[in-house]
């Protein structure tokens, strides 16, 4: 009697392990799913706990034991609310058997709704949304090279290709992939040659993405957007010796912080100019002088490389028709290889005249 007791034990087979509940849409709330177990040994079987890895899968299960030859179900639920995509869940069930450990997983693909798409993917193209609309780089040194990544998403029922236009010597892009089925995301790709940009300090660039239907005859929405891109490119200081430090240009403005216009007759143009002065040793190189655009503003230098005790003349021009409002305050950006001062900006302040 002892033998037979010792020899009891239960064991569980799983009629269910995996779930796939295909596409599903965020509007019609949790999904829902069971997996059955048969109790297939000969003493009852207890579920001591089942657990999802997050909070977005429900879990409930029987708490009773279960006798041998009965058949139970633990009961699964995925919450899609802000998660679009495709998703795969995992639940850890322990019971008194040996093996005790099981997985089970479910999986599927969610259709968020219009506000969860506006939230994560706010820019349009027919029915592909995309994360971003400005794409900024950041600060990268000439001679750098950086990839990053911006995602789309396919909010239709049907597969689209799409496709992205706007590559230069100093910016290569693709989409991987550029076929993408209902529901599922694609990368596009943006490689920044900085050594190819074709300034010092910011550049502007825009990506255009298409999205085009593969069946002609869907209901999927053919679309087109654009995307800017920025980069800083600065100058990489970093390898300069001790005596190149010493030995470095030095650029001095003699309008100190601000350049000022005055008081300007609207309708006008009005000009004024400062210099530049090398007090370093060797040779001064201005990269860039450069405003905002829609200013109404020109800025020109007579030389752009200034040797040890020189100077250059900038000249700035104002037309005061094309001005955004009766004050003056904009800043101009001198950028040039003094390592000590790489980027100076100086303020273009003034009144106009309107009366």
């Amino acid at each position: 009697m002892a033998t037979l007791s010792a020899l009891a034990q239960p064991e569980v087979t799983w009629l269910e392990r995996v779930h796939d509940f295909g596409i599903i849409k965020e509007a019609d709330g949790k999904a829902k799913c069971s997996m059955r177990l048969v109790n297939t040994g000969n003493a009852p079987l207890l579920i001591v706990k089942a657990q999802a890895g997050c909070g977005c899968t429900g879990v409930s299960y029987p708490e009773h034991p279960i006798e041998p030859g009965d058949t139970a179900a633990i009961h699964l639920s995925y919450d899609p609310t802000s998660r679009p995509g495709q998703f795969s869940k995992q639940v850890l069930v322990l019971t008194n058997t040996v093996p005790k450990r099981t997985v089970l997983e479910i999986t599927g693909n969610v259709i968020p709704t219009d506000k969860t798409l506006d939230k994560q993917y706010p820019l349009r193209a027919g029915d592909l949304r995309i994360s971003q609309k400005n794409f900024p780089l950041g600060e990268i040194t000439r001679g750098e090279y950086r990839t990053e990544f911006l995602s789309a998403y396919n909010a239709s029922t049907d597969t689209v290709l799409v496709h992205v236009e706007g590559g230069k010597p100093h910016l290569q892009l693709a989409v991987i992939p550029d076929t993408v089925p209902p529901a599922k995301v694609t990368a596009v790709t943006v490689h920044y040659n900085s050594r190819k940009a074709p300034q010092w300090g910011l550049n502007e660039d825009t990506l255009t993405l298409t999205c085009t239907p593969l069946n002609q005859a869907s209901h999927a929405t053919a679309g087109m957007a654009t995307i800017n891109v920025m980069a800083q490119v600065l100058e990489d200081f970093s390898t300069m010796t001790e005596q190149q430090r010493h030995d470095a240009p030095v650029a001095a403005v003699d309008c100190g912080e601000s350049l000022d216009f005055g008081t300007m007759t609207a309708g006008e143009q009005a000009t004024r100019t400062f210099t530049i002065t090398n007090k370093g040793k060797s040779p001064l190189a201005i990269r860039r002088l450069w405003v905002p655009d829609g200013e109404g503003i020109t800025v020109s230098v007579n030389r752009e490389e200034i040797k040890h005790g020189k100077s250059a003349t900038v000249t700035v021009t104002v037309n005061t028709a094309a001005a955004n409002s009766d004050m003056l305050n904009v800043p101009l950006t001198l950028m040039s290889n003094d390592p000590d001062a790489p980027r100076q900006t100086i303020r273009l302040v003034g009144l106009i005249d309107t009366k």
